[in-house]
């Protein structure tokens, strides 16, 4: 997982958005930050692009997990894993069409500063957002295991919090384009 949440949140602010930076410049290719201009839409496009290829993969897992649902006849956990399938499926749809509609943020020199944003606060959402996407693809890959392996008792539970876990990454992806699209400078 990218993880080292703990490390970041054991961090000075200060020093936060250099060490998110850090993680996300290791873990994703073309990553290279927001600050200097001619990398702010590279570096989104490397993050969703990161984002969009574990939800591919997770969304092919989770499809799987709801055939083996079926057949296993567990019917109360069609529907949540069915808003699992399809939370995963509109984030990824989300993730390639992403529209900030009227921001600046891929437009102006200066994005920090006093009537600017916090880069720290994207860098620690963006982390959030990838560990939440690994672990969602890690319990589904459990729970796959758990119905291949007939141990249906732990199974409904777990596409419960499936359904949860899916929801809250599809919550942070939305307060990340929030915050982007909420930029504007004006020019004077």
């Amino acid at each position: 997982m990218f993880g080292k949440k703990k490390d970041t949140a054991n961090s000075t602010l200060s020093d936060a958005p250099s060490e998110a930076l850090k993680i996300l410049r290791a873990n994703i290719e073309g990553y290279l930050g927001y600050k200097a201009l001619e990398y702010r839409k590279k570096t989104d496009i490397a993050f969703r692009t990161k984002l969009i290829n574990i939800l591919r993969e997770t969304g092919d897992m989770m499809s799987q997990v709801h055939e083996l649902l079926i057949h296993s006849q567990l019917l109360t956990s069609w529907g949540p894993a069915g808003i699992t399938i399809k939370t995963i499926s509109d984030l990824r749809k989300d993730g390639k069409n992403t529209d900030y509609k009227y921001s600046t943020f891929f437009d102006v020199t200066d994005v920090e500063g006093e009537h600017g944003i916090d880069l720290s606060i994207l860098y620690l959402l963006e982390i959030d957002i990838l560990d939440n996407s690994e672990e969602l693809k890690d319990k589904i890959t459990e729970i796959k295991v758990s119905l291949e392996e007939m141990m249906l008792d732990t199974v409904e539970i777990g596409i419960a919090n499936l359904m949860n876990l899916s929801k809250n990454v599809y919550e942070r992806f939305n307060e990340r384009n929030e915050l982007l699209r909420a930029f504007e400078k004006m020019k004077l």
